[in-house]
């Protein structure tokens, strides 16, 4: 059982950076300029890995079955394809792929495409493409094999974690600045009415300045937390570029007003 669900988490890495290379190599190529793709910071896709290993749980049987096969390969990795989509919807409240546009889709989720398109995939990883990268993984000295994928699945559990804290807290941190430029605004007409104020005495000068001095302190962390923010946003934009809520929206919108405020000062 222990050298089974060591055997699946080993693939799962592999495709999992297999499916990072490929998929960042096709988007380059279509988009004319390097394209880092993934949610996660590693060099890997996930998605993939898991794709691979349902693949290997309900199509390797089929192996000298290529029609069987295509048939069975469209309709659980579709199905895959489909229960992960609204998985993520409903945890990120967002769409991350839209086949919309595209013919015979289903709810956006889905396409006829697609389908036809994993079912080409099927047949060419359960016959061609997974009995060659089995060969090349066993030939590596097992204990070896078990320090590199224990460290890398630590690593990569560990980036997960990290990633989806940061995006389930985007809306948060979006709430965070605007609680901040209420407060800013509200500094900014202190400073007003004090400015306005007859009295001349030092004591409103300093009183003046330290309001001054609090703004700034202000709209520096609110910038530093946009900023982040955008990092965030971006890498999620690059993973899945139809991804698009009203706070991510916002959150892009918050990045160009930053770069104009840094011009006028």
């Amino acid at each position: 059982m222990g050298a089974k669900i060591f055997e699946i988490l080993t693939y799962f890495i592999i495709y999992s950076f297999l499916g990072w290379i490929m998929e960042s190599i096709v988007r380059s190529v279509s988009e004319k300029k390097i394209i880092n793709t993934g949610f996660l910071k590693g060099p890997v896709c996930p998605i993939y890995g898991i794709g691979a290993i349902i693949m290997l749980l309900f199509l390797e049987r089929y192996q000298n079955k290529p029609i069987l096969l295509f048939f069975i390969a469209i309709i659980v990795l579709t199905t895959w394809e489909y229960l992960v989509g609204v998985l993520l919807e409903k945890i990120f409240h967002t769409k991350y792929w839209d086949y919309s546009e595209q013919k015979f889709n289903f709810q956006g989720r889905i396409c006829l495409v697609n389908s036809i398109c994993w079912g080409i995939l099927g047949v060419i990883f359960v016959k061609y493409i997974h009995p060659f990268v089995k060969d090349l993984t066993f030939k590596v000295d097992i204990k070896l094999l078990h320090y590199i994928i224990s460290i890398i699945a630590i690593v990569l559990l560990a980036d997960l974690i990290v990633t989806i804290i940061k995006v389930k807290n985007i809306k948060m941190t979006l709430k965070k600045v605007e609680e901040i430029n209420k407060e800013i605004k509200a500094k900014l007409n202190e400073i007003r009415k004090l400015t306005k104020e007859n009295n001349k005495s030092e004591e409103k000068t300093i009183k003046t300045e330290n309001v001054r001095k609090l703004v700034r302190k202000l709209k520096r962390k609110r910038d530093r937390m946009t900023l982040s923010l955008y990092k965030n946003v971006y890498r999620l934009k690059k993973a899945f570029p139809a991804i698009n809520t009203k706070e991510i929206t916002e959150i892009l919108n918050k990045k160009i007003q930053i770069r104009k405020n840094k011009k006028n000062t």
